[in-house]
């Protein structure tokens, strides 16, 4: 059991760093879209790039945090049945729909991620959404490793759960 809680804490840790880390793009974004709306309004002279930048950045930002959100139980939630159980009880519901629905939803994320990644790096992808044509390989390989590190929290927190378990009377 050691190896394993050495595993969750390290997997939290990442998750940690990573959703920290990646939060400090929100100033990229920020900068980036007060420099399109500058030069588009101002100068008359828009980018061709801020788009893709937007939706690249946001896109990262945003796959990036769910292991971090998974990690600290701030993803939205409706209580409303649950709520009214034992503790006891609601961890097993926890652990059932842990089992029962995260495991199975993001593994087919992870599997379908690395296949786009894979294919868009064979092909040396580019988007297609603007003139500028950005590779998006990057971006891709980003959402597959981020929906790895979801996955992997989510493994340390069905053990979390089963250690809450073991606890609670």
């Amino acid at each position: 059991m050691k190896k394993v809680e050495k595993f969750a804490q390290k997997i939290e840790k990442l998750s940690e760093l990573v959703g920290k880390g990646e939060s400090w793009a929100v100033i990229a974004l920020i900068l980036s879209i007060c420099y399109e709306v500058l030069m588009r309004y101002a100068f008359r002279a828009p980018t061709l790039w801020s788009f893709d930048i937007s939706y690249m950045l946001g896109g990262s930002m945003y796959v990036l945090g769910l292991a971090w959100v998974l990690r600290d139980d701030a993803n939205v939630r409706v209580d409303i049945i649950s709520s009214r159980f034992s503790p006891r009880c609601q961890l097993y519901i926890q652990l059932f729909f842990t089992a029962v629905l995260f495991f199975p939803i993001a593994i087919l994320l992870f599997k379908i991620s690395l296949q786009q990644a894979i294919r868009s790096w064979s092909v040396w992808e580019k988007a297609s959404y603007t003139v500028w044509y950005p590779p998006i390989y990057p971006l891709r390989t980003i959402v597959c490793a981020a929906i790895l590190l979801w996955l992997l929290q989510g493994i340390a927190k069905f053990y979390r759960y089963w250690q809450q378990l073991k606890e609670v009377k």
